[in-house]
């Protein structure tokens, strides 16, 4: 897990937060007692700016370092990404999030929320495997955020925010699992009949 401050440069920062106080269509996720609003507005023009930040290859490839995971990708349509949004007596209660997207066929790898906004309470924490202690735990300070990788035992929530609005913007990072016995490049001199090398390590010899 990592925690970052002053993530976003102070323009954009400024535009998103005009704009997410702007935003009235809220939906209600309540879930074994848990309770917030979410939204992935399409139409949110400051928003998608900001994922196509978080889909860029420079970006991708910063989360890969922090992250010490390679190969990433993301999913354009953003299943189950988007904007929360939690006032006073929302929570989300500890749990372990959908590993598996199954439009793209992969695997939820690493996270990444992004915090704004004001309030008090609404810690975000993750327990250890056996949920016996919090082993990490953290503020939603306005523009901070938080990076870490999905975990099949450490589950994670929120405790219930006290006051204000917090608000969070959720991004996920996915990988195959998958492998090939023999990755190779495009195979412009196939032979059927032989068995041939590949250009993948730069294996030419046997065009």
């Amino acid at each position: 897990m990592k925690y970052y401050e002053n993530f976003l440069d102070s323009q954009l920062l400024n535009e998103l937060e005009r704009e997410l106080s702007s935003i009235t269509d809220w939906k209600d996720f309540d879930r074994n007692t848990s309770h917030m609003k979410e939204t992935y507005n399409e139409n949110a023009k400051v928003f998608n700016e900001l994922r196509s930040i978080l889909h860029s290859k420079n970006f991708i490839q910063w989360v890969e370092e922090e992250s010490s995971v390679n190969g990433l990708i993301v999913d354009s349509f953003g299943i189950g990404e988007g904007i929360s949004l939690m006032e006073k007596g929302d929570k989300l209660n500890s749990h372990i999030d959908f590993n598996w997207n199954d439009r793209i066929k992969m695997y939820r790898s690493v996270n990444l929320l992004i915090y704004f906004g004001d309030c008090q309470g609404g810690e975000f924490h993750i327990w250890d495997d056996n949920r016996e202690k919090i082993i990490f735990e953290k503020s939603p300070k306005n523009n901070s955020a938080i990076l870490f990788k999905h975990s099949e035992t450490k589950s994670h929530g929120v405790n219930s925010v006290l006051s204000g609005k917090r608000y969070a913007i959720r991004q996920f990072y996915y990988k195959s699992e998958l492998s090939v016995d023999n990755p190779h490049q495009s195979l412009y001199w196939f032979n059927v009949n032989k068995n041939m090398k590949t250009n993948s390590k730069g294996d030419y010899e046997n065009k």
